[in-house]
């Protein structure tokens, strides 16, 4: 059962109705209420997939927020990782190698475990350059799961390179 409208934040009804617009807009004005601008971040969180051509002005004002002494700070920050791990994800799916490396690199930064899957994919890729990113990615996740894919990997794969960065990824679960 939804709360009466009176009882909903202003982001909650925009929310509800879609408006991702609008819900930057709020985040963007700073002289709206903190309670409001972090249910703004929060929803930007919630819907990062959503965000389309609203995507650079979203990261724009969550990137402004994540700086200030606020709550808003915090889910900003959440905001953000969110959006990166979806622009993350579909990078990884692109057809261009290069831009599967750096989707690579991005998962290795963001260290998320959320991201297995699609990193595991990129082990699997067909540019060596390519498996050798998501083979330290694996490692920066440290998820024991990965760790079959990357011992199959540093015994099989074609480039000797990319098996060394299997093997340097295996070191990191040993430790």
């Amino acid at each position: 059962m939804r709360a009466p409208v009176f009882w909903q934040s202003k982001v909650e009804r925009l929310e509800r109705a879609g408006d991702l617009s609008a819900i930057v807009a709020v985040l963007s004005d700073r002289s709206d209420k903190t309670y409001e601008r972090a249910h703004a971040a929060k929803a930007l969180a919630d819907h990062p997939d959503a965000l389309g051509t609203l995507r650079e002005r979203a990261v724009a004002a969550l990137m402004l927020a994540a700086d200030e002494p606020s709550d808003v700070r915090k889910w900003a920050l959440f905001a953000l990782a969110a959006t990166a791990l979806a622009a993350f994800r579909r990078a990884a799916a692109d057809g261009d190698w290069m831009i599967r490396i750096f989707a690579a690199h991005g998962f290795d930064r963001l260290r998320s475990a959320e991201a297995l899957t699609e990193v595991a994919g990129l082990l699997r890729d067909g540019e060596s350059g390519v498996r050798e990113a998501a083979a330290a990615a694996l490692a920066s996740i440290g998820d024991g799961r990965a760790r079959p894919l990357l011992e199959r990997t540093a015994m099989t794969d074609p480039y000797p390179w990319v098996r060394d960065a299997a093997r340097d990824a295996l070191e990191t679960f040993r430790h």
